[in-house]
């Protein structure tokens, strides 16, 4: 019983073999015919003529262009925050005396949530703030609201912002901190450009 089974399971491998040998040996002959030079005249009569349709024409099917999925930055690049109100007071940052005031740097990174709220902030680097001006600052930065595109990839994104602090002179010439913010990543035409 063992031995039949075996033979016929041997049989039934060497008719597929066969088959494909037969099927591969059918598609070469087609196409040698079908590119040969004095393919175009077989019997006198042209080759659509002389040569019957076969089922088995296309070899490789035709892939469609499929459009690349956008990536993680291009998304956060697209849902570009906007502040809901301008900023008329921001809290001075208070150096000492000597400092040159046009120097006074502090800088913040912070997430925007979809519904336009601040969720976390922290100081990334400054040049003269004290741990209290720090703190003022991230505080004011929590408070601040935005306005963001109504998307799913924008509301279920966490959106990654830059705050600059930094001090200005007035027209009546006192110094006035003044906050400007950016995302993180945005589009230059197509392409995606990381702030710093």
């Amino acid at each position: 019983m063992k031995e039949s089974a075996t033979r016929l399971s041997l049989l039934h491998v060497a008719l597929i073999a066969i088959g494909l040998v037969v099927i591969v040996a059918l598609l070469v002959r087609h196409l040698h015919h079908r590119h040969s030079p004095g393919a175009s005249l077989a019997n006198g009569l042209p080759a659509a003529v002389a040569t019957p349709a076969s089922p088995v024409t296309i070899m490789t099917p035709v892939r469609s262009a499929t459009p690349a999925l956008p990536s993680t930055a291009q998304i956060l690049a697209a849902c570009h925050p906007h502040l809901r109100l301008e900023l008329t007071s921001v809290p001075n940052i208070e150096p000492n005396d000597n400092y040159n005031m046009a120097g006074v740097k502090l800088k913040v990174r912070f997430w925007v949530n979809g519904d336009g709220f601040v969720t976390r902030s922290f100081v990334v680097g400054f040049t003269v703030a004290s741990a209290a001006d720090q703190q003022t600052e991230l505080d004011f930065v929590q408070h601040l609201t935005f306005t963001v595109p109504d998307t799913e990839e924008c509301r279920t994104q966490p959106l990654q912002m830059i705050g600059n602090f930094s001090e200005s002179r007035e027209a009546a010439g006192e110094w006035a901190t003044v906050l400007e913010v950016h995302p993180l990543y945005s589009l230059e035409g197509s392409q995606v450009v990381q702030r710093p």
